[in-house]
């Protein structure tokens, strides 16, 4: 038996990777022949000549080299064409050149007529889809129909963030409201798609958006109190400078609602999920010890959802962390950063989404078995 397992598991990878792998060619062939960014071309490096240094540079922060190389074009118009070039090649910031691998090739011309090329970044096009295919793929096989329901959601929830979200913000609309609606919208999907006993979807839902509430006020009112105006960080910086009269407060309360409500909605889910399974184990349990295991339940999950959280804020932000820690401030100077405080508002204001999310879940669950007990015990004395 245990040899029939694992053969049906190396199949079902086996049809992961083949699946991924003709996405990977396909999504080469479409990209190639589609790509019309101006200014660059797709060239695959055929031979690695000499490095020669770049003398008129040794003052610049970016230190490059001049490479000699035989290309292949694989788009424009000498498509199929093979050149011999001088590229510029950044030493410690540019891709690492490999004979066989595709590449982004950039040309700048002067008004003398000259001409630069230089290798900007690696086409990694068609493996970033190929991943993407094969995690989705895997999913699917594996885990049958309840994967392929977990990855609709997610593909509609992204959809909702990206080509909702991020195009009306950036148009005007106030970030806040909208943010509510992308949340409201992307917990209804999630639920729908995840939790498979109808009658406890609605409880899932509920708890989710109450523990979403309790994260925004706990949020606004620390971004209230510590004055923060969600301009800390460079991209904040350069949003605001780029498109102005854009509610950059708002857009930070609108991140802390969009950040959290992945965890809120897996807490939320869980518990449901396992006061369900109580209530079908024995129908007639006691709905105080309904709710001590519901909370239970919840306990035991916050603390590997905190961390969770917390560690995926860090992770994302550990490059300006070590730029902070090798500036060599004081705890004091820490703690009174404007980017530390938003972190902190984010972190903390998730977390308390995550506790607050427990109760409401598992009281919403215990008033409706409490609704529903009472329900069928009026229609068998009818």
């Amino acid at each position: 038996m245990r040899s029939i397992n694992i053969a049906g598991y190396v199949l079902r990878l086996a049809v992961a990777v083949l699946v991924s792998v003709a996405a990977y060619f396909a999504t080469e062939f479409f990209a190639l022949r589609s790509w019309n960014i101006n200014e660059s071309l797709i060239v695959q490096v055929v031979e690695i000549g000499r490095e020669a240094p770049r003398g008129d540079e040794e003052d610049a922060p970016f230190q490059a080299v001049d490479v000699e190389l035989m290309i292949q074009v694989l788009t424009g118009e000498q498509e199929g064409n093979f050149f011999s070039i001088v590229a510029m090649q950044a030493i410690d910031g540019g891709p690492e050149l490999r004979r066989g691998r595709n590449y982004v090739l950039v040309s700048d011309v002067f008004e003398d007529g000259s001409v630069q090329h230089s290798i900007a970044d690696v086409f990694r096009i068609p493996s970033v889809i190929s991943m993407i295919v094969l995690a989705g793929a895997s999913l699917v096989v594996f885990a049958g129909q309840a994967g392929a329901m977990a990855l609709l959601g997610l593909g509609l929830s992204i959809t909702c963030l990206l080509w909702g979200f991020v195009p009306l913000a950036a148009r005007g609309v106030t970030p806040v409201p909208l943010a509510f609606l992308v949340v409201f919208f992307i917990s209804l999907v999630t639920v729908f798609c995840v939790v498979h006993r109808k009658q406890a979807r609605m409880v899932a839902f509920l708890g989710t958006m109450g523990g979403m509430g309790g994260a925004f006020i706990i949020g606004y009112f620390m971004v209230e109190l510590w004055q923060l105006s969600g301009l800390a960080g460079e991209g904040a910086s350069l949003l605001a400078t780029t498109m102005i009269g854009i509610d950059m407060r708002g857009l930070l309360l609108a991140s802390v609602l969009i950040a959290a409500v992945g965890a809120v909605l897996d807490v939320g889910i869980s518990i449901t999920a396992a006061m369900s399974e109580l209530v079908e184990y024995d129908a007639a349990i006691k709905l105080s010890r309904l709710w001590s295991a519901g909370i239970r339940v919840g306990t035991e999950i916050l603390g590997s959802m905190i961390n969770t959280l917390i560690l995926a804020y860090l992770g994302t932000s550990l490059p300006i962390a070590i730029l902070i820690s090798n500036a060599g401030p004081d705890f004091l100077g820490l703690m009174n950063d404007p980017y530390v405080g938003q972190e902190i508002v984010q972190s903390l204001a998730g977390t308390a989404g995550l506790v607050l999310t427990i109760p409401i879940t598992a009281a919403i669950f215990v008033l409706q078995e409490k609704f529903s007990r009472q329900k069928n015990s009026d229609s068998r004395r009818v």
